[in-house]
């Protein structure tokens, strides 16, 4: 008998449910699982329509931000269940979503919409939290210039003759490029190390105080922000010094870049330098000029980053790099 009704009943599909059980369901998802109901089909898109649902698009922009406590600290809590905000810029909209790809780990850096994530033993992956993409990146023990991992769980590296803490990864190619990913890991203490798509290695870049004669550099320079420009792999040093590396050439020794001119407003403003490339694609130099907190409260962060230092900004400084007459030139904000 009960087989026999099971036979009768009618098969409903997903698009045609009312759209106030629609609307129940959608009340119960976050904007990513929105999104992908209004990609699945026309029905489904008109039925986000009319609910008036949130639908991001792709390619728009959209900002992701970790979710932070009011003192700047990572919450435990966000970080066990992967929460992270989707920021929609254009009809400043903000969203609280969860991805199960961001648990247990720490933000390192990113590009578009991948993020460059790592847990405490530095299995570093490059995460799209949208598509839910997950592409690994080459383990810190198998490159060529003596990188080890230390036993106890941190997110540093030993390069004798001391441990190196990680400060950010840069992307400059996501795994969407026709060439695959392309990254560079900044160490404290100047430490560079280089990886691209199919190399399955990083590669150590010398530091500029660095010698032949194997003798320990115990004061290296401490390099603030790095990018790879035209085959080059470009950092500032503290000091607004900056250095070139030539990924193509045989022996990963930097050469000095010409400076431009920073000077502070006043001489108890400290400063630090951030490098990009405008959309003309030329270098940029920003120099940022500013206060530092009376306590580094913000070294209690997983990840220290040297431009987290400033309490208050007082004026930014941009220059462009003339390639033609190896000079700097102010560049308009």
């Amino acid at each position: 008998m009960l087989s026999s009704i099971m036979l009768v009943m009618p098969t409903v599909q997903w698009c045609e449910l009312h759209t106030e059980i629609w609307g129940e369901i959608i009340s119960h998802i976050d904007v990513l699982d929105v999104m992908s109901f209004s990609t699945t089909c026309k029905s489904l898109e008109s039925v986000c329509k009319t609910l008036r649902a949130t639908i991001l698009k792709l390619g728009s922009a959209i900002l992701v931000t970790c979710q932070p406590d009011q003192d700047g600290l990572w919450t435990k809590d966000d970080l066990k269940t992967g929460k992270f905000g989707l920021h929609d810029i254009f009809n400043a909209l903000s969203f609280c979503c969860v991805n199960e790809g961001l648990q247990r780990r720490i933000w390192l850096g990113g590009k578009g919409d991948w993020l460059v994530t790592t847990n405490t033993s530095l299995d570093l992956e490059v995460l799209n939290p949208i598509t839910r993409t997950k592409v690994p990146l080459p383990s810190f023990g198998n490159n060529l210039s003596g990188i080890e991992l230390p036993s106890y769980r941190e997110p540093n590296v030993i390069f004798p003759p001391f441990a190196r803490d990680v400060a950010h990864v840069i992307l400059s190619q996501t795994p969407s490029h026709t060439d695959g990913y392309e990254a560079i890991t900044l160490f404290s203490d100047g430490l560079l190390a280089y990886t691209a798509q199919g190399e399955n290695i990083w590669r150590v870049l010398k530091n500029p105080t660095d010698h032949d004669d194997n003798a320990y550099n115990y004061y290296p320079k401490v390099l603030l922000d790095v990018i790879v420009y035209r085959g080059w792999v470009i950092a500032v040093e503290e000091d607004g010094d900056i250095f070139a590396w030539d990924m193509s050439g045989p022996d990963l020794t930097p050469v000095h870049v010409p400076t431009p001119e920073t000077t502070p407003s006043e001489e108890e403003v400290e400063h630090v330098f951030y490098l990009a490339i405008s959309p003309s694609d030329q270098l940029i130099l920003a120099c940022l000029y500013g206060h530092v907190f009376g306590h580094n409260s913000n070294r209690n962060k997983m990840v220290w980053n040297e431009h987290d230092r400033f309490e208050q900004l007082d004026s930014i400084s941009m220059f462009g790099f003339d390639e033609a007459n190896v000079t700097w030139s102010i560049h308009p904000l």
